[in-house]
């Protein structure tokens, strides 16, 4: 390209050398940049809006605006008062006697929504009426036959079959059917939570904080990428986080799978505890947001809100623990070379005559 054509036309008038341009106002750049501020505000705020949900906006916003903590809690207390007020807030009609059933599913981040098995199975019964509740664990290597499905496998199995299958219910059904055709247990209500929804509940309450019987090391604590790894958490006293929490309830190598359904009472009832000190209705939302997407039941919101109410209301030594224990199972390897537990049922049944019956005796008892 030639030196000519990168010459400015003559066409073009240039500027004297003493003329300034024009200043812009002041008051226009100060509006200009209000505007901006405003834009931007209104786009944080949309953001916050979907990713926080409006119930979370609002308490940072009234913590901004100079509420306490103890202001923000006593205005969640009496919502959730106005909620577990109504007779119809309870899952039962009549405040009858609720059983819920409770899954930890083992699911991986990397398995996406993919069927998994249960692994952790707990039946909670609550008497709003005696002031009463019991816990019945079951251990996930139970091998009976599932309902519905016409087939023999680990009682674990029945939720990701339930699934897979597209059974009526899906999983949480066929888990349900599966328990009251072996155990002659009914189930009400049903909560699954995945590894992420429990150390997400763990860490929203600060932790909690649990007495360790005896030195655990499990010297392959299988990871969540499938690999193994060197657990080791001493004796005493120990206020867990939500994965360390999560690692002690699903430890089996030092003891056995009885072992660990002891752990995950323990952990359970520290749960209870913690909340109940922080003040458990005023937790519930941040609890509920903390697992959100890694938690699925047929439980209502209000219907939570007043099973949360009823459980803080019963006294610690009201609750009862149960567990399907080795004394009521034998070790069996099936064809294929599976390790199982056979139900020894004679065994099986006072233990759950006891955890249905808990509650009766202190209701009767009461003038």
């Amino acid at each position: 390209m030639s030196e000519q054509t990168t010459r400015p036309s003559r066409a073009v008038r240039r500027p004297a050398p003493s003329a300034r341009p024009a200043r812009t106002p002041f008051s226009l750049i100060a509006l200009s940049g209000l505007l901006g501020v405003m834009v931007l505000a209104c786009a944080m705020c949309s953001v916050m809006l979907v990713a926080l949900g409006s119930d979370r906006v609002l308490a940072l916003r009234d913590q901004v605006l100079g509420r306490t903590r103890e202001e923000r809690i006593a205005s969640l207390q009496q919502i959730v008062d106005v909620v577990v007020r109504g007779e119809g807030a309870w899952p039962i009609p009549g405040r009858g006697r609720l059983t819920i059933l409770l899954m930890g599913v083992d699911r991986r981040p990397s398995e996406g929504r993919a069927p998994t098995r249960t692994d952790a199975i707990t039946l909670l019964t609550v008497d709003p009426e005696a002031k009463a509740a019991a816990m019945l664990s079951i251990p996930r290597d139970l091998y009976v036959p599932l309902a519905g499905l016409d087939h023999v496998d680990r009682i674990n199995t029945a939720y990701v079959y339930g699934e897979a299958r597209g059974a009526s219910g899906g999983g949480a059904q066929a888990t349900e059917d599966t328990i009251a055709w072996n155990l002659g247990i009914p189930v009400d209500k049903y909560v699954v939570v995945d590894f992420a929804g429990f150390k997400q509940t763990i860490d929203a309450l600060g932790g909690v904080d649990v007495d360790v019987p005896k030195r655990i090391v499990d010297d392959a604590y299988p990871t969540e990428d499938f690999g193994i790894e060197l657990l080791v958490i001493e004796p005493g006293p120990t206020h867990m986080d939500g994965e360390l929490a999560l690692k002690y309830v699903r430890t089996r190598h030092p003891d056995s799978d009885f072992g660990r359904l002891q752990r995950q009472q323990q952990v359970m009832l520290a749960a209870r505890d913690k909340a109940l000190s922080l003040g458990a209705l005023a937790q519930l939302p941040a609890l509920l947001d903390a697992a959100a997407g890694s938690y699925e039941t047929d439980l209502t919101v209000a219907e939570i809100a007043s099973v949360a109410k009823v459980l803080s209301d019963i006294p610690r030594e009201n609750i009862a623990t149960f567990r399907i224990d080795e004394t009521m199972a034998q070790l069996w390897t099936t064809p294929t070379g599976a390790s199982v537990l056979i139900p020894l049922r004679d065994r099986i049944a006072p233990v759950v005559a006891a955890f249905l019956a808990h509650g009766q005796a202190q209701s009767s008892a009461a003038p």
